[in-house]
């Protein structure tokens, strides 16, 4: 047997019904056991070589520039190779500066003086008090001899009032205060001033202040201060008559106590601050 159609009993167009099939049937072979293990480990390792490569050609790059940029500075400079950034922001250090020195300017002789320079203008050490400015209570003033004179006390002091006089709807009073002490003494400001009834009850509210500039005034032995109380003339609504006037001198907490007649009327009671003389403020 040869394997030929002829030999078979064959036609042409294709084998006999008995012919033998030699072909072997159609497939694929199957791939050897644990082949796709192998080519997974393979891949997995040539990335890791690839992935190490890498990074070491990156450092070695750095290095090199860092190195480069090292050995281009020169050296014996203020300048200083910064490391390289990592992505937060840094503050550069100050650089100290020296003061510039002063600048002096050399005063210009002026024509007709041969050279001579305008004399310098002394130092301000600010602003100088106001004439009127008062002094604070409890401060010394001078007795214009060179020693200073301590505010007056009440138990120094005598009060008194001088005679009503109208003007104009209003009557005024002239309320003064003495010293009758053997030392200089002074008042500064405004005394408190209130009216009393027989029994010694305060009537309505103390005396309200005139606003006016005051100065210290110094009292020497026997001398007086006064100061004027105005009321209405008997317009409005009037309180009672008082009886007494109580008066706290400036700076002190004991009163003086003085026998006067004082109607206040129409809410109107005003003093006015202290002045040197027995006429009032401001003096007639």
């Amino acid at each position: 047997m040869t394997g030929f159609p002829d030999d078979l009993g064959g036609t042409p167009e294709g084998p006999g019904p008995e012919e033998p099939l030699l072909r072997q049937p159609p497939g694929y072979l199957a791939p050897p056991p644990g082949s796709f293990g192998q080519i997974r480990r393979r891949a997995a390792r040539r990335r890791r070589l690839r992935a190490a490569g890498g990074g070491t050609a990156a450092a070695a790059v750095l290095a090199g520039s860092v190195y480069l940029v090292g050995a281009l500075t020169p050296h014996g400079t203020e300048d200083r190779v910064s490391p390289p950034a990592t992505g937060s922001p840094t503050t550069p250090a100050p650089r100290t500066t020296r003061p510039a020195p002063p600048v002096t300017t050399e005063p210009r002789a002026t024509p007709g003086t041969h050279g001579a320079s305008p004399p310098s203008r002394p130092p301000v050490t600010g602003p100088s008090p106001a004439k009127d400015s008062p002094t604070p209570s409890g401060t010394p003033a001078s007795t214009g001899h060179g020693s200073p004179a301590p505010m007056c006390a009440a138990s120094q002091l005598t009060a008194s009032l001088g005679a009503p006089e109208g003007a104009a709807g209003s009557v005024y009073r002239y309320l003064l205060l003495t010293n009758h002490g053997a030392t200089a003494c002074h008042l500064t400001g405004y005394p408190g001033v209130s009216v009393l009834d027989a029994s010694g009850k305060q009537i309505g509210a103390p005396a309200d202040r005139r606003p006016m500039d005051y100065a210290p005034v110094v009292l020497k032995p026997g001398e007086s201060a006064s100061d004027t109380i105005r009321t209405a003339n008997h317009l409005g609504t009037c309180r009672p008559a008082s009886a007494k006037v109580r008066v706290y001198p400036p700076g002190s907490r004991a009163s003086l106590v003085v026998d006067g007649e004082v109607t206040v009327c129409d809410e109107l009671f005003t003093i006015t601050p202290l002045a040197a003389g027995r006429t009032g403020n401001p003096p007639s």
